[in-house]
């Protein structure tokens, strides 16, 4: 009897606990599921190539997080996740270039396949029982080309991957900060889309920034 009146003595204290909202999991992880939305600008471009079309980034996965303090206001996280980027521009091989200017390229395409490594520095506002907060997350972040698709050039019978060789590795700097699920993210790359250019006389030593959104679902 006096083993039961225990148990009934700490479980009735427990309820009483939750309902008085003083129980706190100091334990709580920001494990989240991820999915972003970005708009890419092209950089450094040659003057003789020119961004066309509307070109943009989707991406999605899951961050694991490893609180760095007490407060566990502070952590870090690592991810594993999937991009795809599509990119439109315009450039085509100095050999079909009409003398007389009369035909102008508008549009060629890449969209890339990627596995994405995520890599953040996180500071947050959130406690195991408040969803809601502020947050700031610097970070890194590594991508693997698996797959890639070209597009055919409107004006000239030649596809865009004739004429250059994409980085099969791209990594760059990223910034997420915002309010809740919404959040401002920005992606800065540190090396070149493409690694080769072929045929024509000038070098294509393009780099990307991507300005979007970013949502955290759980």
């Amino acid at each position: 009897m006096r083993r039961i009146a225990i148990l009934l003595l700490l479980f009735s204290g427990f309820l009483q606990a939750q309902n008085d909202g003083t129980f706190v999991d100091d334990k709580y992880l920001e494990d989240q599921l991820y999915f972003n939305l970005t708009y890419i600008y092209l950089l450094d471009l040659p003057d003789r190539v020119s961004q066309s079309g509307f070109s943009f980034g989707l991406g999605g996965g899951f961050i694991k997080d490893f609180p760095l303090n007490k407060q566990r206001n502070i952590g870090l996280g690592a991810g594993l996740g999937y991009g795809f980027n599509n990119y439109y521009f315009n450039v085509q091989l100095d050999a079909v270039n009409p003398v007389d200017g009369e035909i102008s390229l508008k549009n060629n395409k890449i969209i890339l396949h990627t596995v994405e490594l995520p890599l953040e520095l996180r500071f947050r506002g959130s406690t195991a029982s408040k969803y809601r907060f502020w947050r700031f997350y610097p970070g890194f972040k590594v991508a693997y080309i698996f797959a890639k698709n070209t597009s055919f050039s409107k004006t000239a019978d030649f596809d865009v991957s004739d004429i250059i060789q994409v980085n099969k590795w791209l990594y760059g700097l990223t910034f997420s900060a915002g309010y809740n699920k919404w959040n401002l993210h920005l992606y800065y790359g540190l090396n070149n889309l493409f690694e080769e250019t072929k045929t024509n006389d000038y070098a294509i030593n393009i780099g990307d920034l991507r300005v979007g959104l970013i949502f955290y679902i759980f």
